[in-house]
């Protein structure tokens, strides 16, 4: 409750028109154990109409709310923890790095999964390749070589249900927020499932014009598919019996394949791990040796 009255009321302040106003949060009786203990968030009421609002409305005032958030430590995170629904993220810190913060918060994913459904080793091979070389290399890139990538607010887990239409204004609105400040396009990341009906491709194209694609542009969609995979494990965490853990292992797959697909090849043990670091092998050790004494000849 905490997490969710600190994050719209960070939303109100930017975009008042996009966030109900919290009024205050707290336990219904303070004497009661905090095992038992039930808690209440009061905020402003508005009548929910069409889910989701229109595409063209909302992503604009969607990516108004974006440009016009500033961190106010200049950094990646929040001043407390927030929750995806029950579950709680990494966002109590502040980060220079987006891949450090992001890292952080896939790992989090990652271990509350194990908790909940146990281990596989299939899946836990494509989660250690996701966070050592997946990650870096396609967040990496957007803070080097004289990029740089501004810290949003984000409203952490927009889809169909948390957005709607004004029944008073006729304007979109959200709520059920779990904020902290991350690239802006980390937000879209869970428009990518065909469950949701913001997946629709106006919602995307739209915002997509109202926020320019970060450098490198040709690594959206990569960059797309992977935040996706911190809201789709969410997803297999929270509700039993979905498919979603299994599309999070077949999506993960496909970033290893693509960019690291010798180390996914040892992983799953099609090929030694000296092979990659010598991929010549010894036939390359006696070619420098005959380079050598033809050179000293």
């Amino acid at each position: 409750m905490e997490g969710e009255f600190e994050s719209l009321k960070a939303i109100h302040n930017v975009s008042p028109e996009l966030a109900p106003l919290p009024y205050a949060w707290g336990r219904f009786k303070e004497t009661a154990l905090l095992s038992d203990a039930t808690y209440f968030l009061l905020a402003q009421f508005r009548e929910v109409g069409e889910q989701p609002p229109d595409p063209l409305k909302f992503t604009a005032r969607l990516a108004d709310f974006h440009k016009k958030s500033e961190s106010p430590t200049g950094k990646f995170g929040f001043h407390v923890t927030t929750c995806h629904a029950k579950l709680p993220q990494v966002t109590d810190c502040w980060e220079d790095s987006w891949e450090v913060l992001y890292k952080k918060q896939l790992a989090q994913m990652i271990r509350l999964d194990e908790e909940k459904h146990g281990e596989w080793p299939e899946f836990q091979k494509v989660c250690k390749l996701t966070l050592e070389k997946v990650i870096p290399r396609l967040l990496g890139p957007l803070q080097s070589e004289g990029r740089t990538i501004k810290p949003c607010l984000v409203h952490g887990d927009l889809w169909d249900e948390n957005t709607a239409t004004d029944m008073d204004t006729g304007e979109p609105f959200v709520f059920d927020a779990g904020s902290f400040y991350g690239h802006n396009e980390y937000e879209i990341g869970n428009w990518r499932s065909a469950r949701h009906r913001l997946s629709d491709k106006m919602y995307v194209k739209n915002y997509k014009r109202n926020f320019p694609v970060s450098e490198p542009e040709d690594e959206w969609d990569d960059r797309n598919l992977l935040y996706s995979l911190r809201y789709d494990l969410g997803t297999a965490i929270l509700i039993p019996g979905c498919n979603q853990r299994q599309a999070v292992k077949d999506n993960m797959t496909l970033l290893c394949k693509k960019f690291c697909p010798d180390e996914l090849r040892v992983a799953q043990g099609y090929m030694s791990l000296a092979s990659i670091r010598d991929p010549l092998g010894d036939d390359s050790e006696e070619a420098e040796e005959e380079e050598e004494e033809e050179d000293t000849d």
